[in-house]
């Protein structure tokens, strides 16, 4: 063998060898639970991604947005990791160079899975050398249909304005990944919601607090979430009514009664400074009514291009009767009436069933995208009704609908100036997506304090916005482990030291375990430091739970085929899984899993590959 070919080879053995060195040190990095980038933040300012929810094989798109706030200009790569679960499934990378100071926008495409109703983790590390300078994180939807995992968010302003600040805002509610938006008071009036004809539609009208409400900017942001793969919903209310309803059609007879003479209308007050002192209700069940309030949903729906309608409601009413005397058990009208609206209207259905008054009928009867439950303290107030909301509609929809809960944070402060406790909204919020629900929260004026959308006196402050980011990448990246299937476990939890409550009692770490084929999962959250199991915290007040540190869980299980366990918490390295170490115990109550875990902030998920 000549010697330039022994020196060639020599050469690209030292290049290979010294590629898989790099590649060792830069992916075992990944690999250690405990990485923490030298200047986190410092240079990686945002990841994010095009649309909110993707079909399988489309085209994703990563936005990497750079600022370099380090001393020293940077050369060096980024690497993207795409995970499934603890599973790497693609990875990319790109050379950088920035100069100290310089801003700049990378696009990395990724084409995703064939997989349908997928999440996926996406994790960006800048690295220079072998060292990761900074990361982030964000994550993908991969469904074909939004009903599946809903993540519901609102607008509830339309002024006059320019399509690009719409374009702004729905690119902020974008990158929580929210892939349907509920427009709500956006109609002229609850029994006649467009305002002039199809043929002319009128570009201007007063919505019900007389606010004033432009098409354009309706349609522009229908259309700017179309973009993105979120669904725009249409606002209005089953069975509501102006006090001029005669004049637009509308009759008594169709009307719901408070007694069987039909003397008193049902009605709902409203403040005398509205366009009506209040909604006067009629009969769901009453087919000239349906006639009437379809035909009048056709109408908006011919000239504003919405996806859905949302139907709400008003919960219970007490002891209703219809025109001719006959008691309205109004609970049991909802299934028909919404399965009716579908079929007239061709259009997706959420009903709000408010406090679960109606949801059994909805849940097992009505073709309903997804079950959706506003619900109110002081009956439910406690950390563990956000659960049992979220297991009633899987239960009562045989394991086929997810929940959606309308839960107002902080609602005692709401009518003043005031900043959100990003406390109480982590542990609401917890407490919700770890049960497999979503909570409506984020929209165009932050976040939701009150049952009147629109209302914004409550802001979120930089943390809780970082904060609802992770959270929000977490329940899309793990929607595989927190919605999709699960059962409850019976398998026993103890952590030795610590007081553990498996329905969310203050003072307590809340803990329970589910189950799906391939994984045990158990969620922790924490309520040591919360002195009431009230999860609205109606003063604002409530503290940050005092953060577990290095302590052991013990989970007793019937088998003991484990391969691995981890740990993904939206509090910890955005969401990163980590591997934990484990022992296989046994004692007098039968074989359990020692599992070491590091931390404890709000919210730990463990889950355990069989």
């Amino acid at each position: 063998m000549s010697k330039k070919i022994i020196a060639l080879i020599l050469i690209i053995s030292t290049a290979i060898f010294g590629a898989l060195y790099m590649y060792r040190n830069i992916f075992s990095f990944k690999d250690d639970n405990n990485i923490v980038a030298l200047t986190k933040g410092k240079l990686i300012s945002d990841v994010y991604t095009d649309k909110a929810r993707y079909y399988p094989s489309d085209k994703v798109t990563i936005k990497i947005e750079l600022n370099n706030e380090l001393q020293e200009d940077f050369r060096g790569t980024i690497y993207i990791f795409y995970k499934h679960l603890e599973s790497i499934v693609g990875k990319a990378k790109i050379q950088v160079n920035i100069k100290s100071g310089q801003k700049k926008q990378l696009n990395i495409f990724w084409e995703a899975p064939k997989d349908d109703f997928k999440g996926y983790l996406v994790e960006v590390y800048a690295v220079k050398g072998n060292k990761a300078i900074d990361n982030k994180n964000t994550a993908v939807d991969v469904s074909s249909d939004w009903s599946k995992f809903p993540r519901y968010g609102y607008i509830a302003n339309f002024p006059e304005q320019s399509k690009e600040k719409s374009a702004l805002i729905i690119e902020v509610l974008n990158k929580y990944h929210l892939n349907g938006l509920l427009f709500y008071d956006w109609q002229y009036k609850h029994n006649k919601p467009l305002a002039g004809t199809v043929e002319n539609p009128d570009p201007k009208w007063k919505d019900i607090a007389n606010r004033d409400i432009y098409g354009q900017t309706v349609k522009d942001y229908i259309e700017l979430a179309h973009s993105k793969n979120i669904m725009a919903a249409n606002y209005n209310l089953m069975y509501g009514g102006y006090f001029d309803y005669v004049k637009d059609g509308a009759k008594p007879e169709w009307g719901l009664y408070k007694d069987p003479n039909h003397e008193e209308q049902d009605n709902h007050p409203l403040p005398h400074t509205w366009a009506t002192d209040r909604l006067y209700l009629f009969n769901p069940a009453n087919k000239d009514w349906q006639n009437y309030i379809f035909n009048a949903e056709k109408d908006a729906f011919g000239v504003y291009n919405f996806d859905v309608w949302h139907v709400d409601t008003l919960g219970p009413r007490g002891t209703v009767y219809d025109y001719k005397g006959n008691l309205v058990e109004l609970s049991m009208t909802y299934a028909d009436f919404l399965n009716n609206a579908k079929k007239a209207l061709g259009k997706r259905i959420v009903c709000n069933t408010v406090n679960e008054y109606g949801l059994i009928n909805v849940a097992s009867g009505a073709d309903v995208d997804f079950l959706y439950v506003e619900i109110w303290p002081p009956a439910r107030a406690h950390y563990n009704f956000l659960k049992q909301t979220v297991d009633n509609g899987y239960n009562y929809s045989d394991g086929k609908k997810a929940t959606v809960v309308a839960a107002y944070m902080n609602y005692g402060i709401a009518d003043r100036s005031a900043e959100f406790n990003k406390h109480s909204v982590r542990l609401t919020d917890a407490a919700i997506f770890a049960a497999g629900g979503d909570h409506i929260e984020l929209g165009d004026t932050g976040m939701l304090s009150k049952e009147y959308f629109p209302s914004a006196n409550l802001k979120m402050s930089e943390s809780l916005v970082k904060a609802m980011r992770n959270y929000y990448d977490f329940l899309t990246a793990y929607e595989n482990l927190l919605r999709d299937g699960l059962k409850e476990s019976d398998n026993k939890i103890e952590i030795p030291g610590i007081e553990i409550s498996n329905n969310g009692s203050a003072r307590t770490v809340w803990t329970y375990a589910k189950q799906k084929e391939g994984y045990d999962v158990i969620h922790m959250i924490n309520l040591l430091g919360i002195e009431v199991s009230n999860w609205r915290d109606d003063l604002g007040n409530y503290s940050a739970p005092p953060i577990i540190k290095d302590f052991k869980v013990k989970y007793y299980l019937k088998d003991d085929n484990i391969k691995n366990v981890y740990l993904a918490s939206p509090d910890i390295n955005d969401g990163k899984v980590m591997k934990l170490q484990f022992k296989k115990k046994e004692d007098s109550k039968g074989k359990y899993l020692e599992i070491s875990v590091p931390e404890l902030q709000y919210w730990d998920m463990i889950f355990i590959k069989k």
